[in-house]
Order: structure tokens, then C-alpha cells, then sequence
């Protein structure tokens, strides 16, 4: 029993080993890439890269992006002035000031036609075309029309979006809370900060106030896949 067990704990170790993704490493500050075994496989030649994600890493060699597999080989071009990681069998990349889609294979399913672009979370991804903002499904449709001035990416089931003021609405694009802020941002443990007046105030899912902001909070856009270089570590 005993040795069965040792034998399955060494097949586990051995299969693990093999399914790893690449690892970066850097010298004279450059990226390159490292197997599971420590080998390397791609040596440090790009000005900067990212961790592997659904299989491809975005690596960026002057001012081009493109995409490496796994056996360190370049598997979609450097032809992108801007790249994101793989979410769910797409990428965000732009090309001539344009943002669209890819697949693993470098193809355009949906094409660059966007002034901004976003990755894709739980099935939409938040686009800009023509100065308007909405969002869009992995087949490129506007699931949420572009008809904001402004948005931000959904969070716990809601996004804060802009006509004339902020409101939020649902991923099927009903208004849940009505315009009616200077600002508004994302929704976390169920409050979100909002700003009215010159003042900070959080509220919950039903436009109820709930407190006051103390200090001034940081809070990010969400979700760019980034690159890294030396620098930055």
C-alpha cells in the first residue's frame, strides 16, 4: 500500500512538473523564459513579458508586442503596438491606434475598430467606438449599447456608467441606480464610493447612503493583462 501510494505521490509530482508553464527570468534587463526543470528556453532577448496565461505569454521586443507558447516559440507575430493576456480564447491587441480581438491563432474575431478596449470578464468586455462607451460579447455584439459617455468595468453584478452623471446598471444593461452622480466606482463588499457636492460617500446596492469616506481611497480600473520588465520589479 505503501509503495502504491509513493509511486502515485511520484506520478502526480513528475505530471506536475511537465504541466508547468514557462517561468520568466531576467538578465542585463531583459526577459526571457525558463521551463519547469529550470532550462532555458527562451533566452533573455525581450524588452519585457508576461507570465503565460491560457497557454501564450505576451512578450514585447522595441515597441511591438506578439505572443510565445510554451516551447518558447513566437506563436502569433510582434505586429501589436498594444497586447493583453488571453481571457476565455480572446486577447485585446491594438494595431494603428485601434482596438480588437484575437484568438490563439493570431486571427481577428473581432475586428479593430474600437477607440478603447477591455478584456473580457464574465462574457463582456467594455468598449469605446465613436467617443461612446458600451459593452460587447464575445461574437463582437453590443450586448450593452455604446451610448455612455463614460464606464466602468462591472463589479458584484453592477457597473457604474455615465450620461451627463453616473448611475449603474446590470449586465443586461437596466438601470438599477439612476444618474444622478458626479462619479461613481465600483462596488465592493456591497457598498460603492460615489462623489456628489465635493464629497465622498459610499452606498449600497440600493442608492441608500451608508457612510461617509474618512480619507481619500485608491481605486483602479480593472483587469489589463501587463508586461513587466527589470525596472519595474
Amino acid at each position: 500500500m505503501k509503495h502504491i501510494l509513493s509511486t502515485l505521490l511520484l506520478f502526480i509530482a513528475i505530471t506536475n512538473s511537465f504541466s508547468q508553464s514557462p517561468t520568466r527570468f531576467y538578465s542585463k534587463a531583459k526577459v526571457g523564459y525558463k521551463d519547469a526543470s529550470g532550462k532555458i528556453l527562451v533566452e533573455a532577448r525581450y524588452d519585457a513579458g508576461s507570465e503565460f496565461q491560457e497557454g501564450l505569454a505576451i512578450v514585447m521586443e522595441g515597441r511591438k508586442r506578439g505572443y510565445l507558447n510554451e516551447k518558447g516559440e513566437v506563436a502569433i507575430p510582434l505586429i501589436y503596438d498594444d497586447a493583453s493576456q488571453f481571457f476565455g480564447g480572446l486577447a485585446r491587441v491594438a494595431i494603428a491606434g485601434k482596438n480588437g480581438y484575437i484568438n490563439y491563432k493570431g486571427e481577428w474575431r473581432i475586428q479593430p475598430i474600437y477607440q478603447f478596449a477591455d478584456d473580457f470578464s464574465n462574457g463582456l468586455a467594455r468598449v469605446q467606438h465613436d467617443g461612446m462607451f458600451g459593452f460587447i460579447n464575445a461574437k463582437g455584439e453590443a450586448i450593452i449599447p455604446l451610448i455612455y459617455n463614460d464606464a466602468r468595468n462591472f463589479s458584484e453584478g453592477l457597473a457604474a456608467v455615465k450620461k451627463d452623471s453616473w448611475g449603474f446598471i446590470d449586465d443586461k444593461g437596466a438601470i438599477k441606480i439612476t444618474f444622478q452622480y458626479q462619479d461613481a466606482f465600483f462596488f465592493k463588499d456591497g457598498i460603492a464610493r460615489v462623489y456628489n457636492d465635493e464629497k465622498n460617500f459610499y452606498i449600497d446596492k440600493n442608492a441608500t447612503w451608508v457612510k461617509d469616506e474618512m480619507k481619500q481611497e485608491e481605486e483602479g480600473e480593472m483587469g489589463r493583462g501587463t508586461l513587466e520588465n527589470e525596472n519595474e520589479k
